[in-house]
């Protein structure tokens, strides 16, 4: 009797396959002990095992197949990042549970679906759906509202019944594509949805087990690469050469639209100086601002990157706020919805803007979070350093020490920026002609010169400053001396 061959499977083996042009028919690769690789048209690779089984209604024993798991979907590509669903190794593992299962006389593939059908309530999705959420809440409102809408609308109805640890990494992968299927019906090519359900799922793997002690895998994890790569699009915003009639249109606002409230206007006109997020705005309290040093201070739990945003006030910015002393002062919040006896909501912009027509017709498209879009084109127009233009725009996530000396040493040129930009605002609604126009060779040489000295003035600026503060600290002049040649 011949010896069956075993584990003729490599890993550098099975990638190889996965390289192979697409078969015309589906093709199995043996690995031996029933395991077998199996490669579909689509270009995607699975794991199934086949078996023979015998239940009480049968008169003899049935050929079956246990299906254990996707290598690779046919959306994954082979590269250097790739990484297998359920690799060779974990294939086998499950290939030798399901043979223990048989050895005891249980059909794998019907334990696999009365494990989904066999559970205690408070073991189902949806239950540490709500736990996660639940606890969510307690530390930030935020996105609770959107996450709680990708359960209800996508994920529950799919696997909101299954107890968790039932799930598998192929319902978690169909439960994407389904997504990501609705929205192609819709005419989305790309689903930012599906994507973000993938991770609300795995996030709510990860409380089961680090929270709730369940002992079971995250299976979620990882498998958003079934999906399409979703590209995010650019935010709906005008032109920069529109950019001065939307600043008189907005100025005009009330003249135009009588019904309209002071509130609505000032906010625009705050958010063309400051160019905030709408949500920083909308929760803007009298007590973030330093009067001392003139600017806006709000703090690290309000932040999308949890950490203290500075916002220098111009005298333009300044002004407008003073305007809404006399109406919301007594509430706490710059602005403020008395019909509704709370600040705004998020469309408040949005609704003001669509108002005075910026849909697409007549003028283009134009959300309240496209101002700050506005504002970092124009500000690296003109020729404000990036460090500076993405620090104010709070994009920049650093290290402590790196984001301390940002904040304290950069203020100065930050607050310089912000006053310019005011003042370039005006001469837009001025219209004053502001040229972004390409240069003639000799412009280009004269503009590289002008550049490269401001480059070395704020460099010369910082190593100053960087020396200040540590001469504040009391290190040692001997010690100065070496870092400053250092720098």
């Amino acid at each position: 009797m011949i010896k069956r061959k075993d584990y003729q499977l490599t890993d550098a083996g099975v990638k190889a396959i996965a390289k192979q042009p697409v078969p015309d028919k589906i093709t199995r690769h043996s690995d031996g002990n029933s395991l077998y690789l199996i490669q579909h048209p689509n270009s995607s690779l699975f794991w199934q095992m086949s078996y023979r089984y015998q239940s009480d209604k049968d008169i003899k024993p049935k050929q079956k197949t246990y299906q254990i798991g996707i290598y690779k979907s046919s959306k994954q590509l082979i590269d250097a990042s790739f990484k297998p669903q359920i690799s060779l190794k974990q294939a086998r593992m499950a290939r030798d549970k399901a043979k223990t299962l048989l050895a005891d006389g249980i059909d794998p593939t019907e334990q696999k679906n009365h494990l989904k059908n066999s559970y205690e309530q408070r073991d189902l999705f949806k239950i540490i759906a709500k736990i996660y959420l639940d606890e969510k809440s307690e530390t930030t409102s935020k996105n609770v509202q959107k996450l709680q809408g990708f359960l209800d609308n996508h994920i529950l109805k799919r696997l909101g019944s299954y107890p968790i640890g039932a799930i598998t990494a192929q319902d978690v992968i169909k439960t994407g594509l389904d997504i990501q299927a609705e929205f192609e019906k819709q005419g989305k090519y790309t689903s930012e949805t599906a994507h973000k359900c993938m991770g609300l799922i795995s996030s709510i793997f990860e409380h089961a087990i680090n929270t709730l002690g369940y002992d079971i895998i995250n299976l979620a994890s990882g498998r958003n690469k079934a999906l399409r790569p979703h590209k995010a699009k650019r935010m709906k915003a005008v032109e920069q050469h529109q950019f001065p009639e939307l600043l008189r249109n907005i100025d005009n606002y009330i003249e135009k639209y009588p019904n309209g409230h002071q509130q609505t206007l000032a906010g625009l006109q705050l958010m063309t100086l400051c160019f905030v997020r709408t949500k920083e705005l909308r929760f803007f309290e009298w007590s973030e601002i330093d009067y001392h040093k003139s600017v806006w201070r709000v703090p690290a739990h309000k932040m999308k990157m949890r950490q203290e945003h500075i916002i220098p006030l111009s005298p333009q910015a300044v002004a407008i706020i003073e305007r809404m002393r006399p109406l919301t002062e007594r509430t706490g919040y710059v602005f403020y919805n008395f019909e509704s006896s709370k600040p705004y909501s998020e469309v408040w912009f949005n609704q003001a803007l669509k108002r005075m027509g910026y849909t697409g017709d007549p003028y283009p498209k134009m959300t309240g979070h496209g101002f700050r879009q506005l504002a970092s084109t124009g500000l690296y127009e003109l020729q404000f350093p990036e460090n500076i233009i993405e620090i104010q725009l709070a994009h920049l996530e650093q290290s402590s020490v790196k984001k301390r000396y940002d904040l304290s040493a950069h203020l100065l040129e930050r607050q310089v920026m912000m006053n310019q930009w005011a003042d370039y605002l005006d001469d837009l609604r001025a219209g004053k002609a502001i040229n972004f126009d390409l240069l003639t060779p000799d412009e280009v040489a004269e503009e590289i010169q002008i550049r490269n000295k401001q480059a070395t003035d704020i460099a010369v600026h910082d190593k100053e400053a960087l020396i200040e503060s540590l001469k504040a600290q009391g290190i040692s002049k001997e010690a100065l001396i070496k870092l400053a040649e250092q720098l």
